[in-house]
């Protein structure tokens, strides 16, 4: 009598597991995914869409759109700065990045202007809310990025450490501001303070503010 009672119960639990599955996301190229959660992820460039598990919750999604349009006689590339998107994913819910995708480098170009993406249930076709934007343009060469570290510096990252978060409010008041160091007496190297300084004030804010945040970081 209790063997026939605990099989069911054993069943009856085994199924609510299964029934909190995770969700899914969907992504096709020319857009590929560079973090999920602040964790990179490893692209497989000949996939051309790629699936990832979610859990129920909240989820940051960064994005880089890189449309390959080359001919036997001609290489054409369109990038774009990556896309952030912030969104909550529900149990078994199966989301797609949606947008209408370029069929040539005329309108390649064209899109990456705007980047009009959505995240959409793909079971009912209903668009799920997501807080979007662009990252900053990086000047000069970069080999690779680290897209994560960029967002912390940003104040913007998932799980954003509560120091750097501190510290970025911090200094966005002084970071338009010259810096002035009062006279040392125990200046090790003076000249290169003063070639600090100069560089310091000839650079722009965000340049400002994103080496105070990492001399907050050496401390």
């Amino acid at each position: 009598m209790k063997l026939t009672v605990l099989v069911p119960a054993l069943a009856g639990l085994l199924w609510a597991g299964s029934a909190l599955a995770d969700a899914q996301l969907e992504v096709t190229t020319p857009y590929v995914v560079q973090l999920i959660d602040g964790q990179s992820i490893n692209p497989k460039l000949l996939d051309k869409t790629s699936t990832f598990p979610l859990s129920a919750g909240k989820h940051q999604l960064v994005v880089a759109f890189e449309g390959n349009y080359s001919s036997r006689n001609e290489i054409k590339l369109v990038t774009a700065e990556p896309l952030v998107l912030n969104f909550t994913a529900a149990d078994n819910q199966k989301l797609v990045l949606d947008y209408k995708k370029p069929r040539n480098e005329a309108e390649a170009k064209q899109f990456v202007k705007e980047q009009k993406v959505a995240l959409k249930d793909k079971v009912s076709g209903q668009q799920v809310s997501s807080e979007q934007f662009v990252m900053p343009k990086v000047e000069g060469f970069q080999l690779t990025r680290d897209y994560q570290q960029e967002l912390i510096n940003m104040g913007k990252a998932f799980n954003q450490p509560k120091a750097v978060a501190v510290s970025s409010a911090a200094v966005m008041a002084a970071a338009s501001a010259p810096v002035q160091v009062a006279p040392s007496k125990a200046q090790s190297n003076p000249e290169a303070l003063t070639q600090l300084q100069n560089w310091y004030n000839k650079a722009d804010a965000e340049t400002r503010k994103a080496f105070q945040i990492w001399v907050i970081q050496q401390q």
